[in-house]
């Protein structure tokens, strides 16, 4: 496998796979969005754009990282490299956006659980 092969692999498994994550994470992350934005058109728009963030932050950090190939060198450790920085992307895009919705929950007093059916 050429290191071009490798790298255009490893671009089309991140992007299935992140594709498939959004479309996973999607259903939950609007239900918080529309009930912190209040209105469904604002929360639809917050989730396209986080949607649209958590596909190409990830793959900047995937196309970044370019296999070198050579004798010494084994390709699925290369591209198992590459995975390895678009996750990370992937993890720090994700979080970012889990630490502003954060921020943005309303905190109340309430005890989410009544202790008396706690056992």
């Amino acid at each position: 496998m050429s290191s071009t092969q490798a790298f255009l692999a490893d671009v089309v498994i991140m992007t299935v796979l992140f594709v498939a994550i959004v479309a996973y994470v999607k259903r939950h992350l609007q239900a918080l969005l529309v009930e912190l934005c209040g209105t469904m058109e604002r929360a639809s728009f917050w989730l396209a754009f986080s949607n649209v963030v958590l596909v190409l932050v990830p793959l900047i950090f995937t196309l970044d990282y370019k296999p070198r190939l050579g004798p010494a060198k084994n390709v699925i450790f290369e591209m198992a490299t590459q995975i390895k920085y678009a996750l990370i992307g992937f993890v720090i895009t994700l979080g970012g956006l889990a630490i502003v919705l954060y921020r943005f929950i309303p905190r109340n007093n309430v005890k989410l659980a009544n202790p008396q059916h706690l056992g």
